[in-house]
This record gives C-alpha cells, structure tokens and sequence, in this order.
C-alpha cells in the first residue's frame, strides 16, 4: 500500500506493519473511513491527547489522553517526520488516527498503539472546538475473526491479519483482547465492533456477526455398514467354516487292546 497525505487536513501513514488488510488513509471529511468491503480486517481508532517522545527514541513514547490515562505510543512513517521536522507542535493536543493492539502480558502499559496520522479539521471547519474534537475521540473500528471468548470475565480476543507488505507473502495477524460478551459459539466468525476506550481497555459497545470462517463439514458416507449378528460374526460359506468345539468335561480317550 502506498502512503497517503491529505492536505492540511489529514496526515497519515499506511506502510508500517501494523496496517490492516486494504486499510485506507482517513478521508478528509472524516477520520475513520467506513470499511470498503465487509471482510475487510482492520483496527483502527482516535485518540486526543498529547504525544511525549522518549529520551532515547523519538519514534518511542507514550500518549498523555485527555482522562490522564496513559497509553503506549509509537510513530513510523510520515507522522515521524513530521514529528522529527518540529511541524507538529507537540505541547499542544492533537487528535492522533492509532493502530490499537494489546502489548505483552508483562509489559507496564496494558495498551499500545502505532500512531498513523493526525487529524486536523480547524483548517476546513474552524468553527470546530477543542469539545467537538474531544467528542470523536476515543472510538474504534475493529474487525476479525473471534478466536476466544470467555462470558464470565466478558472477554474476547480478535485476530486481526494484516496486509501482506509483498505479493505472495504469508500475511500476518496480532491478536487484540476486547472487553465485552457474545452470543455463545461466536468464535470462527468473522465480526464487525464499535469499540469505546474505557482506561486502558477496549470496551465493545456494538458487534455483528458478518460471516462464518468455520471450514466446511466434510460430508459422511462412502464406507460399507457394518452389519451385526447375533451370536457374532457368521462367514459366508458356512461348509468351509471349521466347527466350534462343544463346552463342557472332556471323555478321556479309549485305548484298544492290542490283538494277540
């Protein structure tokens, strides 16, 4: 996929690794395009907030949202540059396009993201506030095939699979956890969520099943039936069959005089 770059408006990146299957840039009359199939995999969302850039990397650091809650950010890509170029301004909050996707079990942050793009409407709507903006953030797209679900704890995990960066490669998939619960056997269908930040969380506000992923049941047949006797198994010629002997004490066999 190639990258895109919406004038003034839109800024965004497509070609790192965590882009989803046929993802598009936002457009500039949104940020999260509708999907353009419905198999479409993707995972995509906004966040406002202020990105703060490590010591050691910039491309590494951690988003500061508007509840406090902190997130695990890194850039790639054209947002890099810009960042690099200092024409993001990054004392100030932005609206940020994010690759959600859930880190390690032992990692300090229980939320990552790969920020995409930055979306700035002031320039063709400036009568937009700061509120407005705040509005649209925190919302998710994802779709994928549900490989787990556990109703007790309202858990769900989501493959995601990625687009392959060459013709003929393996795609690739991550898996990311959602809060929420499912009718039972959800799993091996493919689902469509609206996804709301909750924390650190993703919390599903909406899901429908698009699609079932199941392979289909090979169908049963083509063996001869097994037939059964009473008294087992009975060969066909019965003349050929050696006799079964009788149950019970044994004579003792008789010896004959010899004749003199």
């Amino acid at each position: 996929m190639s990258d895109t770059t919406s004038t003034d408006t839109t800024l965004t990146d497509t070609d790192s690794v965590d882009t989803t299957t046929t993802e598009t840039p936002p457009a500039l009359s949104q940020p999260i395009p509708p999907p353009t199939q419905p198999q479409q995999y993707r995972a995509i969302g906004l966040l406002w907030g202020k990105y703060t850039p490590s010591a050691e990397e910039i491309n590494k650091g951690i988003l500061l949202v508007a509840d406090g809650t902190i997130v695990d950010a890194v850039v790639k890509g054209k947002v890099l540059g810009l960042v690099k170029s200092s024409i993001i301004d990054l004392e100030k909050e932005h609206l940020w396009v994010v690759y959600p996707k859930t880190p390690k079990e032992d990692s300090p942050i229980p939320l990552h993201v790969q920020i995409a793009g930055i979306w700035e409407p002031e320039t063709l709507h400036p009568e937009l506030e700061a509120t407005d903006l705040l509005y649209k953030a925190d919302e998710f797209s994802i779709q994928g095939e549900v490989v787990f679900q556990e109703n007790q704890q309202g858990l769900v995990v989501v493959k995601i699979q990625r687009a392959a960066l060459q013709p003929g490669d393996v795609p690739k998939y991550f898996k990311l956890k959602l809060l929420g619960y499912l009718p039972p056997k959800a799993a091996k269908n493919f689902w469509e969520f609206k996804v709301k930040r909750v924390g650190t969380d993703l919390v599903i506000q909406s899901a429908e099943n698009i699609a079932s992923l199941a392979p289909p049941s090979k169908p049963r047949g083509g063996h001869r039936p097994f037939k059964k006797n009473k008294g087992g198994y009975r060969p066909k010629d019965s003349a050929s069959a050696k006799p079964f002997p009788k149950k019970g004490a044994t004579q003792p066999p008789v010896l004959k005089k010899p004749q003199s």
